[in-house]
């Protein structure tokens, strides 16, 4: 590995890479860039590992040029539970309740304090 020219070099991965092939696909398509050119550099993309190979593929470019920000705002979305599956079990806790009520009618009120105990921590995930 050449360490004086990456010494502080960021790896890259595939949406980095994503980016500036539809970055290079923008000038491609105004004219800034022939066939010939934009093949070769959309290959130099896909064998990029370090941000720097990207950055001297837009040298002689104008905007729009792949951003140091850009890929972090690309995160995937965190793993939570949608709202929505939390209100059905609230609503089928509150269901459940309401039957206990019904049919059990002094047994259901003991059965309720779990039932809320697991609603309530469920909900605060």
């Amino acid at each position: 590995m050449e360490k004086g020219r990456r010494g502080r070099d960021l790896r890259i991965g595939d949406p980095e890479r994503e980016l500036a092939m539809r970055l290079l696909g923008e000038h491609f398509a105004v004219g800034r860039l022939d066939v010939g050119e934009y093949d070769e550099r959309c290959r130099l993309v896909a064998a990029a590992r370090f941000r720097s190979e990207l950055e001297g593929l837009f040298d002689d470019l104008p905007a729009p040029r792949p951003e140091r920000a850009a890929p972090a705002a690309q995160r995937p979305p965190s793993r939570t539970r949608p709202v929505p599956a939390k209100v059905a079990l609230a609503v089928g806790v509150a269901a459940l309740a309401v039957l206990l009520l019904i049919v059990a009618r002094q047994a259901a009120l003991l059965l309720l304090i779990p039932l809320i105990a697991v609603l309530w921590f469920s909900w605060r995930r």
